[in-house]
């Protein structure tokens, strides 16, 4: 299971003494934090709750909320920031929908899109080229100014130095090794 791609949408505040805990939502969500039930509570980057609003209520123009689990009030002490935070509900275009893809280099067939990945900055796409070469590109604009349609082929751009690195070129519509003697 991969962990959910998650959206801040405010913060938790102290506690009072009958369990009821200040939540400060930014403004853009807080028609949809009326009707939200679960929620994650991020303490810090390796600490998150799930949780689920038991109860809710306004006073003096301040949110106050109730969770149905245990240990909150204690973990939020130990922490100077706590987030509030929900799942990103827009699904981020699937990059395993491109593997099997065939890319195109200037107006020519690089090879065959094998596998992606993501290297904790982008998505990177794994290129099977025809001379056995397995070719990494980000998937940045500069290299790839737009993602293609259901089953189109990927087009790249700039990819010169990507290919040196890899001891390839091109040259006259044809992908070379480059060997001691070039």
């Amino acid at each position: 299971m991969t962990a959910p791609h998650l959206i801040g949408i405010g913060r938790l505040g102290g506690n009072d003494s009958e369990g009821w805990h200040h939540v400060m939502i930014k403004p853009e969500y807080k028609a949809g934090f009326a009707h939200m039930v679960n929620l994650y509570l991020i303490f810090a980057e390796d600490r998150v709750f799930y949780v689920t609003i038991s109860d809710r209520k306004q006073c003096e123009k301040k949110t106050w909320v109730r969770f149905a689990e245990d240990g909150i009030a204690e973990e939020r002490k130990l922490h100077r920031e706590v987030l509030l935070a929900i799942e990103d509900e827009e699904p981020e275009a699937d990059e395993d929908e491109l593997i099997g893809r065939d890319v195109v280099y200037q107006g020519n067939l690089l090879g065959c899109v094998v596998d992606t990945f993501f290297n904790g900055a982008q998505d990177v796409l794994v290129i099977s080229t025809a001379l056995d070469t397995e070719l990494m590109v980000p998937v940045v604009e500069h290299y790839l100014p737009e993602l293609p349609e259901a089953q189109a082929a990927i087009f790249l751009n700039n990819i010169e130095d990507l290919l040196l690195a890899n001891g390839l070129r091109y040259e006259n519509g044809e992908l070379l090794e480059i060997s001691d003697a070039d």
